[in-house]
């Protein structure tokens, strides 16, 4: 019964009943989308890693971001945690091969980098299937931001300016308005 205690009282579980965790994870998931293109304007190379070592930051918040949603709502989420863990391998294993490719010098380090920012667009953007629409936000916003690093050289004004939108559809829309095509909104 103890153990039952102790585990109810972890830093994890105190912190995913918190009632907005799940706005802390979106505004936190722009945020890291936003470093991302910053470090690609910088660095193609510290780009390349930053994308790679964001895999697993993205799959925990997922995975915590729908834990806080099973314990407001009381539904079982291991059809979820499948889903979401072959999404997220099937996304490393991908920036895995571009990682190859750049070893082998077949890309250059800015086309890893984008190549790996379009793979964790996608992935974010298929997780909206199953996690909502915060999640095809903010993988449409990282597939925007591709988008214009591949166009355009200078984009991080352009990402804040992005970024706006998105954070108020994001933080209003899934409270105040049902889209039966996005998912679990509720």
């Amino acid at each position: 019964m103890s153990e039952q205690n102790d585990h109810e009282n972890s830093p994890i579980d105190k912190m995913i009943r918190y009632s907005h965790i799940n706005e802390v994870f979106f505004v936190s998931l722009v945020l890291l989308c936003f470093i991302g293109d910053l470090l690609g304007e910088i660095s193609g190379h510290a780009a390349v890693f930053y994308w790679l070592l964001m895999v697993p930051v993205f799959f925990f918040i997922t995975l915590f971001n729908e834990k806080a949603k099973e314990l407001k709502t009381g539904l079982s989420i291991e059809n979820f945690k499948k889903s979401n863990i072959l999404y997220w391998a099937s996304a490393f294993l991908s920036i895995l091969l571009i990682l190859m490719l750049r070893h082998a010098e077949d890309i250059d380090a800015r086309g890893a980098a984008v190549a790996i920012h379009i793979i964790v667009a996608h992935t974010m953007f298929l997780l909206g299937i199953l996690a909502g629409l915060r999640f095809y936000l903010i993988g449409a916003f990282l597939f925007l931001t591709a988008g214009m690093t591949i166009f355009m050289e200078s984009i991080v004004g352009f990402t804040i300016i992005l970024a706006i939108p998105v954070l108020f559809l994001g933080l209003y829309m899934e409270r105040h308005k049902t889209i039966p095509f996005f998912g679990n909104m509720k």
